[in-house]
């Protein structure tokens, strides 16, 4: 009696055991990160690491030029050359049913891709980040004194191809040279069925501030009805607001 006690309990822990890991695995999600201009992979380490212990998986791959893969900067890199880095990872990885997440310039990355491969994305999301329409490049989204400088300061201080970092305290952190073609190149949009994705968008603004300066980006998502969050906190939310980064990105069905 005691053995046939024994052998139903361990067949219903089995069983239990069995439900929780299927529950899980069907949980699981895979989010791949578009890093912004002058960054890299480098910069969603925690990001990983947060969603990995909820029962993800991540790839946060780097664009060609930036980061560790700065020794690659050169004239030739475009737009293009970025929406390929991230179509290899999802050729080469198999990747299917993903949550595709851009940050800042990575948004021009992504509607590129999702272009592309729509059939394939689960979910997109634009952390305060461009949301281009067909024919627009990153550098005329840009306010027209902004767009002065950048060229003015691509042809005196990078060798008229890249974009060095100009802003204060950036000789702290890991920020890198942008391929300055890639805000010149139009991003071509022939795929309707990109439109039917699932989106969201999320606006960070400084404390204080009213507006931001992806706030008309905002409005398209909004004008998309697209789920649409506004943060109080600075652009690289993945440093300001990991944890309820993560969250956000666990909770997209």
């Amino acid at each position: 009696m005691k053995k046939i006690l024994f052998t139903l309990v361990l067949l219903l822990c089995l069983s239990c055991t069995s439900v929780s890991t299927t529950q899980t695995m069907s949980q699981q999600k895979t989010i791949v990160f578009v890093h912004g201009a002058w960054g890299g992979a480098w910069d969603y380490q925690v990001m990983e690491k947060l969603l990995e212990d909820k029962g993800h998986k991540v790839y946060r791959p780097t664009l060609t030029g930036q980061g560790e893969r700065s020794h690659l900067l050169n004239p030739s890199i475009n737009l293009e050359t970025h929406i390929m880095d991230i179509l290899n990872v999802i050729k080469f990885e198999g990747l299917e049913n993903f949550i595709l997440v851009g940050h800042s310039y990575g948004g021009m990355v992504i509607t590129g891709v999702a272009d592309k491969v729509p059939e394939k994305i689960r979910h997109l999301v634009y952390m305060d980040a461009y949301i281009p329409l067909d024919g627009e490049n990153a550098l005329s989204l840009f306010p027209q004194e902004s767009q002065e400088f950048f060229i003015q300061h691509a042809k005196d201080n990078g060798d008229g191809h890249s974009l060095p970092p100009f802003w204060e305290g950036w000789k702290k952190t890991k920020d890198v040279a942008h391929p300055f073609n890639t805000l010149l190149q139009a991003i071509s949009l022939k795929n309707e069925l990109r439109k039917n994705i699932p989106a969201t968008y999320v606006l960070t603004i400084d404390e204080g501030a009213e507006t931001d300066a992806f706030s008309p980006f905002a409005e398209r998502a909004k004008k998309n009805g697209w789920d649409y969050h506004e943060w109080i906190t600075e652009h690289n939310t993945q440093r300001s607001m990991p944890n309820e980064y993560a969250e956000l990105l666990h909770n997209i069905k």
